[in-house]
């Protein structure tokens, strides 16, 4: 796992070249190419800028291409259903009150 070349590879997908990027973060273009081509670790805080500017989550950069998507968006009807469970046992509370 390359969290670097992952953030390249997205922002490629997204079209979007390193001067847009750039100028979104805040730095030079020159700036940003040298801190992608170094080979250490990048800061939380960074990253987190990063994945904002994307339009993506942290999560999703380190997993890429595998995209990390929360249980709500996998299953609306399964959330959907919990709900209505929810609701059910207010009323059988309600119910048995009576």
């Amino acid at each position: 796992m390359n969290i670097l070349a992952n953030i390249e590879a997205i922002r490629k997908e997204k079209r979007m070249n390193q001067d847009v990027l750039a100028e979104l973060l805040g730095v030079k273009q020159n700036t940003y190419s040298q801190y992608i081509n170094r080979s250490n670790d990048i800061p939380f805080k960074r990253l987190s800028q990063i994945a904002d500017k994307l339009g993506v989550s942290v999560i999703d950069i380190i997993t890429y291409p595998e995209r990390y998507v929360p249980k709500s968006e996998i299953c609306k009807a399964c959330a959907d259903k919990e709900e209505i469970i929810i609701t059910l046992n207010k009323y059988i509370k309600i119910l048995e009150k009576k």
